[in-house]
């Protein structure tokens, strides 16, 4: 699904339903894109994870874990060499949307590159099916096409991944950002900013003349009046890949 997809597919739910469509719903609909939802792998994902972190405890692997939710909503994550959280100005968010099916295979392969390399790194993964699987924060942006090269040479990526959500930009089918991860996240960001978007067209009675350089546009606007640094380098963040995916250009270009 294209950019231009979606949004008309909203303004036309709206003007059909009179539904009003809210951040929340915003972040559902961009998680579960394209997505037969599935949670049967859950157990046998979190055992994998459990002998995996086994196998850590006599290495000299530094590394720390927390996980959020229970059963099939778990959410883990894994820092590798990492003492705190990243600078938000320095690391770098890459969406390796693998297929269900291949989730454990995928974790592996991850897993064992980021040790290999000693990259100081985030891996945040679901025990269901999303669109956005696994992310990884890399602390140093310089990591990040190497690990992207590595996947692009040794498996067909094609066959492998799911398509990430359409706000955000691809190399090889790979998504990357670049967001804060102290006050909000991307796609939180941009659903905040897609409930504003779609609230101001109904009020002006354009939403049929909503598309993909409008909202660009509204997303730059708003970045010029925002005052909070933090939320300002979000926007920035979904002004970039909007413009990387319409030009067709790297994100980190």
């Amino acid at each position: 699904m294209k950019i231009n997809e979606f949004l008309r597919q909203i303004a036309s739910d709206m003007k059909n339903t009179d539904k009003n469509f809210t951040k929340d719903d915003f972040y559902y609909l961009l998680k579960y894109i394209g997505i037969n939802k599935d949670k049967s792998r859950a157990p046998e994902i979190e055992e994998f994870y459990a002998k995996f972190l086994d196998s850590l405890n006599n290495s000299l692997v530094r590394h720390v874990v927390r996980k959020t939710g229970k059963k099939e909503n778990t959410t883990h994550y894994i820092g590798f060499y990492t003492d705190e959280r990243a600078s938000y100005t320095e690391s770098c968010k890459v969406y390796f949307p693998v297929k269900y099916e291949y989730m454990i295979s995928a974790l592996k392969t991850i897993f064992s590159y980021l040790i290999r390399n000693s990259i100081e790194s985030v891996v945040k993964f679901h025990v269901k099916a999303t669109n956005e699987n696994i992310v990884i924060r890399f602390y140093h942006e310089e990591d990040v096409i190497p690990f992207i090269n590595y996947c692009n040479n040794n498996f067909i990526l094609d066959d492998l991944l799911e398509r990430v959500n359409p706000f955000i930009a691809t190399i090889y089918g790979i998504g990357i950002v670049k967001d804060d991860n102290t006050v909000s996240t991307y796609n939180k960001t941009l659903s905040e900013i897609l409930e504003d978007y779609f609230n101001f067209l109904k009020m002006n009675n354009a939403l049929e003349k909503t598309s993909d350089l409008q909202f660009l546009d509204y997303v730059i606007r708003r970045g010029e009046e925002e005052s909070n640094e933090i939320i300002k380098y979000d926007l920035k963040a979904i002004e970039k890949n909007i413009k990387a995916i319409l030009s067709r250009t790297s994100p980190l270009d």
